[in-house]
């Protein structure tokens, strides 16, 4: 078995995945099952003596995929369970220090506090701390904090043992020590800052923050406008700190030491410590290190005058990174470097042979062209599935925009780091200009390249739908069947077109039925109103308020179908009604905001959060905005209330915010199909409605449940879980 490191990291690595993304008994229990009868069949194949080769292959994936679900049951078991129990949803005191950097945009600020003792006890647990002001606090410093802490759910965090959030706007204390913790990872995040603050000085806004986030993976400084380009063409990965900028460098390292020196070992321990540092200096991002760990491999190799080989060493960095902590694996960004790296090793020689073959390409230029097309192919399509399923979006540019562009990310890269690093040195500093020059001149060809991309028609696609999974089961079956049977070219042409109307067809089914249906979703956010009316592309939200714990998972749950939203309505600046509004603006390109203000006085404009000019309403108006071709939201403002009655051509949503009485609205107002309130109103009697949407706190639906019965009989509870219903 020529590749057995290969074999064993690969498989021990897709088995957590799976186990990961999809936990449940059952399928924990049939990934063990399966296991088993793998390593059964091996060994009966080893005993009868048969002569398949694959009876091996069959006994190291079983037991490599066996030891995964038994490592992440007993990480889940005994590290995570035990901690979270403990500590989760519960007032705590704990003293520690802010281990990594601090994040600070323009409305919030992140720290991430590792713990010595908690409530006086010996500790070792990670608290991501969100406040939106500045706590006046330094990296490393070590502090004492009175928090509330929640379990988190986000994966992200979870792969870096991070299990709890905790907010200022809860019973919430913090107070410096005055010391700082020691460690050398402090260096690392110094030299980061400091990298990142040349360029800042070096370059216009826009270009240094593209250089910040191709360099040192931050992405904060980013506009949204930038973001969504990258997301609308799927070339997020170009700015995402991975193997591929780690390759650059460590090459471009070589190509300057081999000018001094053509010794093994030299080369090898230079590449060692620029991994080192690079890892480093990018918060050891799991990307980086899986690519770290192959490099070295590869280097060291050279040194005992062996081959490396790709399989082998891509196995070895799944053992690295997921062996002591198993939920390595929720950080997405780690997956998606995987799957494309397995893609170029198995398809990218094979492709690009095959194009240098059919188009008889001689020049040298034209086989390093084919060649990066060979790469772009290879990789984007090993990490469709991967995106699909993980982001319910596809963009069928891609491969073009990364032929244009990745030669511009290798560029930009090299100016950056020494444009950074030379700005740093007192007496050659003026070096740093002419590379800072070149590192503009391409950001800016480079972000046009994108924008002209991601203004192209359909250039991303909603993929979180059925008929969409249906055709990427189809699609994969006839891969793994043209492998089978080693497919002809009649075969693969036949495949393609099958593969293709199969996705024609599905998408046109779900555009006559589907595309029309106008769906409200009402979010859970533990107390507060965040409801979404959506319909195709088109979304409004009627208010967007809650907990703050709450934010991420709704801005989630909406990013999965949206970038842009239509409307957002205010009704009431209370935090239950407007909270998440600075979030969704920041993460979404929002085309319009009703804010109602009760100093307002004749729709006056006011500069409002992000500094635009945004619609305000006040005093007793009311008017009609039409949200979706077939709906549309009457909006009425009475005494400081703003009613909203939502109108499809099949049902009717009435919004009543605290503080309502339905005595004040007109008869046809009363009657609706649905009543979406947070609290009592007065005379609320008077109301006539099917279905009652409760989104207040659990206590006040417990407090209040009978008085709910009492309008209607048919009650959803919004923290419950997220309810929708089609209007």
């Amino acid at each position: 078995m020529k590749r057995l490191l290969g074999l064993i990291g690969l498989t021990y690595l897709s088995s957590l995945a799976v186990v990961f993304y999809f936990y449940s008994d059952v399928l924990l229990l049939c990934v063990i099952a399966v296991s088993v009868i793998l390593i059964a069949v091996g060994l009966f194949l080893k005993i009868i003596k048969a002569k398949y080769r694959i009876k091996n292959t069959l006994v190291v994936s079983g037991i490599s995929a066996l030891c995964a679900c038994i490592s992440i049951i007993f990480y889940t078991n005994c590290i995570y369970l035990p901690v979270t129990e403990n500590y989760s949803d519960k007032e705590i005191t704990v003293n520690g220090y802010i281990c990594e950097e601090i994040q600070k945009s323009e409305g919030s600020c992140i720290y991430i506090i590792s713990t010595d003792k908690v409530n006086g006890e010996n500790a070792d647990i990670k608290i991501r701390l969100i406040s939106y002001s500045d706590l006046r606090v330094e990296e490393f410093e070590r502090v004492k904090a009175k928090l509330h802490t929640y379990k988190t759910d986000n994966n992200n965090l979870l792969s870096k043992g991070i299990f709890f959030t905790a907010y200022t706007d809860d019973e919430f204390s913090i107070e410096s020590t005055g010391e700082k913790q020691f460690s050398l990872y402090g260096y690392a995040v110094e030299a980061r800052k400091a990298m990142k603050t040349s360029l800042d000085t070096l370059l216009p806004e826009d270009y240094s923050s593209l250089c910040r986030a191709v360099l040192l993976g931050d992405k904060q400084a980013l506009t949204y406008d930038v973001r969504s380009n990258f997301t609308n063409t799927g070339t997020s990965f170009l700015i995402v700190v991975s193997g591929m900028h780690l390759s650059i460098i460590t090459s471009f390292i070589l190509f300057i030491l081999k000018k001094f020196t053509k010794n093994r070992i030299v080369l090898c321990v230079s590449v060692c410590i620029t991994v080192l540092l690079f890892m480093a200096v990018t918060g050891f991002a799991p990307s980086v290190i899986r690519s770290g760990v192959m490099l070295i491999l590869t280097y060291c190799s050279t040194v005992v005058l062996r081959k490396s080989d790709s399989l082998n060493s891509i196995g070895a960095a799944a053992i690295v990174l997921t062996f002591l902590n198993p939920y390595a694996v929720g950080d997405i960004g780690m997956i998606l470097s995987f799957v494309a790296t397995l893609g170029i090793i198995l398809w990218a020689n094979k492709v690009n042979s095959f194009i240098v073959k059919k188009l008889k390409l001689k020049s040298k230029i034209m086989k390093a062209s084919a060649n990066l097309i060979a790469v772009s192919v290879s990789a984007s399509v090993w990490i469709i599935p991967v995106t699909t399923i993980a982001f319910g979006r596809i963009s069928p540019l891609v491969v073009f925009v990364s032929f244009f562009a990745e030669p511009l990310v290798s560029i930009i890269l090299i100016c950056a780091m020494l444009s950074s690093v030379l700005f740093l040195c007192p007496l050659i500093s003026f070096l740093a200009y002419p590379f800072a020059l070149a590192a503009g001149i391409v950001s800016r060809l480079f972000l046009w390249i994108i924008s002209v991309f991601a203004s192209v028609p359909y250039c991303s696609v909603n993929s979180d739908k059925i008929y969409f999974y249906v055709w990427l089961v189809i699609t994969i079956l006839l891969v793994l069947t043209g492998y089978a049977v080693r497919a002809k070219s009649f075969y693969i042409r036949c495949s393609i077109a099958f593969s293709v109307i199969t996705l024609m067809l599905g998408w046109a089914v779900y555009t006559f039925i589907d595309y029309n249906t106008t769906m409200l979703n009402v979010y859970n956010t533990d107390s507060g109103t965040t409801a979404s009316v959506e319909c195709g592309y088109n979304i409004t939200l009627l208010s967007c308020g809650g907990y703050s714990r709450k934010a991420d998972d709704v801005i989630e749950n909406i990013s999965d179908d949206f970038v842009n939203i239509d409307n957002i309505i205010i009704p009431n600046q209370k935090n239950k009604y407007s909270r998440y509004l600075p979030r969704f603006i920041n993460e979404f390109d929002v085309s319009n905001v009703l804010v109602y203000d009760k100093n307002s006085v004749n729709q006056k404009m006011l500069q409002n959060y992000d500094g635009q000019s945004r619609n305000t309403f006040g005093d007793n108006v009311h008017f009609t905005l039409n949200i979706t071709p077939h709906t549309t939201d009457d909006v009425m403002n009475v005494d400081g209330i703003t009613y909203q009655l939502v109108r499809s051509d099949k049902r009717s949503l009435l919004f009543i915010p605290d503080g309502g009485d339905a005595a004040e609205l007109p008869e046809s107002y009363r009657t609706s199909d649905y009543l979406m309130i947070d609290s009592i109103p007065d005379n609320c009697e008077l109301l006539k409605c099917s279905t009652i949407i409760f989104t207040g706190s659990r206590e006040q639906y417990t407090r209040k449940l009978n008085s709910l019965k009492e309008i209607s009989e048919r009650i959803y509870f919004a923290q419950n879980g997220k309810v929708s219903i089609e209007i």
